[in-house]
């Protein structure tokens, strides 16, 4: 049965920004085959830091946005609710991992017991908590 993986905003720059592969890494990083998640209200995010940017900033988000075709969407959106919180609710509901190099989001997903993909030394991925 494969890993659920679900991709924060700033996760899905990576590969702009440090020249990672995330898909491959996080496949040799769990050892099992894996189903990578974006919740719509990820897209939405992207879609607008891309038209807030210019120049190298937008390149990052137009390459996110193709990383997107890469995985599965999706429809999580809440009203009101922040992203974020979006992120943790739905790791949580599927029991998946949690890709994000936000420092505070990767805190509140190991508080409660919720594995965290992120970037280590801007070359390489690590999981915090463990898979079962």
């Amino acid at each position: 049965m494969p890993l659920t993986v679900v991709l924060d905003t700033n996760f899905l720059t990576v590969p702009a920004q440090f020249g990672v592969d995330i898909f491959s890494e996080t496949e040799r990083i769990l050892e099992r085959s894996v189903v990578f998640i974006v919740l719509s209200s990820v897209v939405r995010e992207l879609e607008r830091k891309l038209s807030d940017s210019r120049g190298s900033e937008a390149s990052k988000f137009r390459v996110a946005l193709g990383l997107v075709e890469r995985c599965s969407i999706v429809d999580y959106a809440r009203t009101g609710v922040p992203v974020d919180d979006q992120l943790l609710d739905y790791a949580r509901s599927v029991r998946g991992i949690l890709a994000t190099n936000d420092k505070d989001l990767r805190t509140r997903a190991s508080q409660e017991k919720i594995p965290v993909l992120f970037l280590r030394s801007k070359k390489r991925l690590d999981l915090l908590g463990s898979v079962i």
